[in-house]
Formats: structure tokens, sequence, C-alpha cells
């Protein structure tokens, strides 16, 4: 087993994976879960219905039932955690393949940076995640297991800024995240495909100098509190 914070970052990761077999997802559960993150992610998901969903499918309500007997409920905790898996195998895949903690720091970013603006669902993922903050009505499992990924995918990012040298405070890391997660907000959509590469380059240097600040600000913290404490003898 790796023994670095990288490594160790990754195989609470593959632990997490392994707690859902998906091979046993049916084709039909697919089908709908799909149809789910499609309709919510344009319509809003206030707006989709298991009526709306069957009409998307050409399904009757007893068949879509019969695959989630607890209804929409059950299929919007099952969707998000299907998309969790999914970013999670994503990003554990391309981290696995490098081999610095600047190039792990850069595939974390990348990877976020590509989903936030090429699947919608992700923005629905993070909306649902906020909406139950608030109005929980997610299962506690459900819910359990997308705080438990929260903290997985934070831990990442910190292992490779640990390993590079930072030093940060642990809300910088959600600074960080939010700010990948909003993407949508100030990413040029008509930017086109060739243009990826350089906006991902962007947004490694941009993540990388909010570190660089922190780590800055807490050694001149703790430089003035070692004046004042030798000030004072």
């Amino acid at each position: 087993m790796d023994p670095t914070p990288r490594g160790q970052a990754n195989a609470a990761v593959r632990k997490f994976l392994s707690g859902h077999d998906w091979s046993t997802q049916t084709p039909t559960r697919q089908r709908i879960l799909l149809a789910f993150l499609h309709l919510a992610a344009v319509k809003g998901v206030n707006a989709v219905s298991m009526r709306t969903m069957g009409r998307e499918l050409d399904m009757k309500a007893p068949s879509l039932y019969s695959s989630f007997p607890r209804g929409k409920d059950e299929i919007v905790a099952e969707s998000l955690r299907w998309f969790t898996h999914g970013f999670a195998r994503d990003l554990l895949e391309a981290v696995e393949s490098t081999n610095t903690p600047e190039d792990y720091w850069a595939a974390l970013v990348r990877v976020h940076l590509a989903q936030q603006l090429q699947r919608p669902e992700a923005d629905l993922w993070d909306l649902l995640i906020a909406t139950d903050r608030a109005a929980r009505f997610l299962s506690d499992d459900a819910r359990a297991e997308a705080n438990q990924w929260l903290r997985l995918h934070e831990d990442m990012f910190s292992a490779a800024a640990r390993e590079m040298g930072y030093r940060f405070r642990a809300q910088t890391v959600r600074v960080i995240l939010a700010l990948l997660d909003g993407a949508g907000r100030w990413v040029d959509r008509s930017d086109n495909d060739q243009d990826f590469a350089a906006l991902s380059d962007r947004a490694v240097a941009l993540t990388l100098s909010i570190l660089e600040i922190d780590t800055q600000r807490r050694s001149t913290d703790r430089a003035l509190s070692q004046a004042g404490t030798t000030s004072l003898r």
C-alpha cells in the first residue's frame, strides 16, 4: 500500500467505491436514473414526477414502481449515489496515473472542471445536496454517503497540497472546491473544446495561487506571533 497522503486518500476512495455493487443494476433501473437526471437538470427537480418520467421513457407507472418501489424519493437518492460513484471513479482513474503531487493536483482540478462544464447533472447534484441541508428530504443513508464522499474529495485535494509543502486551513480546500463547483458561472461558455486545455491550466494555476496565499498568510501570522512573544520577554 502506498504510504503517502495521496496513496492513503486513494485507498479510502477505493474502499468507498467497493461499498456498492453496480453490476446488479438492471438496464431498466439505469434508464430510469438517466431519465431522472436528464429531466431534473433541464426542468428542475420539482417539475419531475413519476408521470413525467413515465412519458419520457414510454413506461407505465407500475413498471416504474416495480424498479423503485418507494417512488421518486428512491430515484433521487439512487441517482445521487450513481452520480457520486461515477465521479469518484473518474477522479480515481485520473490520479492513479500520476507520479507527483503536482500532477495529482492538476488531475483533480481538470476532472472536476470537465464535470462541471460538460455534465449538467453536476449542478443538479450540488443543488440537491444544498437543498437537503435546508429541507432534509434525503434518507439518512443517502445523506451520510454524500457527506462521506465530500470528505473524501476534500481529503484528495488536501493530500496533494500537503505533499507539495503548502500549509493551509481546512476551509481553504472548501473554497477551492466551491470555485470549481461554480465553474459554469465564471467560464465563457463560448469556449470550444480546443480551449479546454488552456482553461484547465488556468484553473490549476488559480487553485494553487489560493493555496499559496493561505500558506503565506499563515507564515506571516506565525512570524508576527513569534515576534510578539519575543517582545514580551
